[in-house]
Formats: structure tokens, C-alpha cells, sequence
């Protein structure tokens, strides 16, 4: 069974150690207990990292050493097909946006991010998922009901 309210763990990754470094101060100061952060800035380590756990969210970089942003979305969506993910890019092209969306990403960001915005994402990704989770377990509690007796 999904649980349905539990922290929220969220992967971070850029190759960009103070963006990183930023992104979690942010996180830590306004979600605190509710996330369970995991911050990487390499996209290998997290390509390892998913291997052995499931991310709730993915927050990820689009170009990255080794591996790129739209490689670590497949991944994570394989793992957890209810993960959301924002991708964060400062070279946006027309092809980067349409191959975020067609992996997967639930949402696309420019930078330099603004704080608020950012903030407001993350809880946006905690509602959906929070949502996803409640149709989940509804639907597999439906699954275990014994049939109605009919009466003829």
C-alpha cells in the first residue's frame, strides 16, 4: 500500500554546487521535516542513487556532465511512475521543452530561478503526488473488497 502522508523525498540535481547549496537552504528553511532531501551534483551519483531508492521528487538540471536532465527523468519515472519533476535549464530551446514534456516533467523552469516561484512549485508537486497517492491506494483497496452478493 502507498502511504499517503509521509515526507516527501526529493532529489536535487545540478552540477552546479551553489545552485545546489541555494536550493537546499531554500527547501530546508520552507519545507523543513516535510521533505527529505537528497542533494547531488553529479548526475551519475544520482543515476546510482535511484537505483537503490525512489524519489518523490526530482528537481534536475537539463545539461549536466555524464548524463543529462531528460536521462535522469526516465529513470526516475521507471522507479516511480507517480514521481513528479521539474527541470531547471538556462538554455532553453524549443527542443529541450519538447522532449521535457514528452518524458515526463511535470514542470519547467528558466534560470535564474525565483525563490517564490520555486517554493510554489514544490508544493504544487506535493499536492499532485499527494493526489496520485490517494487514487492509488483508494483503487487497490477497491481491488481487495470482496464482490456485493447480488440478490435473485
Amino acid at each position: 500500500m502507498f502511504p499517503i502522508e509521509t515526507p516527501t523525498t526529493l532529489l536535487l540535481v545540478d552540477d552546479d554546487e551553489s545552485m545546489v547549496r541555494l536550493l537546499s537552504r531554500i527547501m530546508e528553511r520552507s519545507f523543513g521535516d516535510r521533505i527529505q532531501l537528497h542533494a547531488l551534483t553529479n548526475a551519475q551519483a544520482a543515476m546510482a542513487w535511484m537505483e537503490a531508492n525512489l524519489a518523490d521528487i526530482l528537481v534536475t538540471d537539463l545539461e549536466m556532465p555524464g548524463a543529462n536532465g531528460l536521462e535522469l527523468i526516465r529513470k526516475v519515472k521507471r522507479r516511480n511512475p507517480c514521481a513528479q519533476v521539474l527541470l531547471m535549464t538556462a538554455h532553453s530551446t524549443l527542443d529541450a521543452l519538447m522532449n521535457a514534456l514528452e518524458v515526463g516533467a511535470t514542470d519547467y523552469l528558466l534560470k535564474p530561478l525565483d525563490q517564490a516561484e520555486f517554493i510554489m512549485l514544490i508544493e504544487d508537486a506535493q499536492k499532485r503526488l499527494r493526489r496520485w497517492r490517494q487514487a492509488l491506494a483508494g483503487t487497490i483497496a477497491a481491488r481487495r473488497k470482496p464482490p456485493a452478493l447480488s440478490r435473485s
